[in-house]
C-alpha cells in the first residue's frame, strides 16, 4: 500500500462537528417555536372538530380561499 492510500481525509473531521453544532441549534429555534403540546393535538371527537351549524362566526367564514389574483 502506498502512503497516499492509507492517509484519509481531514474534512469529515472538520464537517461532521460543524453539521451536528447547526442541526442542534436550527432543531432547537424550530422546538421554541412550535406550540405546547395539548394546543397542537386534533380533538378526538370528529363532532368537536367542525363547529357548531348556529355558530354565527363559522357561517361567516368561507369555505376556501379565494383564489389570489395577480
Amino acid at each position: 500500500m502506498s502512503e497516499a492510500e492509507k492517509k484519509a481525509s481531514p474534512w469529515p473531521w472538520f464537517l461532521v462537528p460543524i453539521a451536528a453544532v447547526s442541526l442542534f441549534f436550527v432543531l432547537r429555534e424550530c422546538r421554541s417555536h412550535l406550540p405546547p403540546a395539548e394546543h397542537a393535538t386534533a380533538p378526538a371527537d370528529p363532532a368537536e372538530a367542525s363547529p357548531a351549524p348556529d355558530d354565527p362566526a363559522a357561517a361567516a367564514a368561507p369555505e376556501t380561499l379565494p383564489a389570489p389574483q395577480q
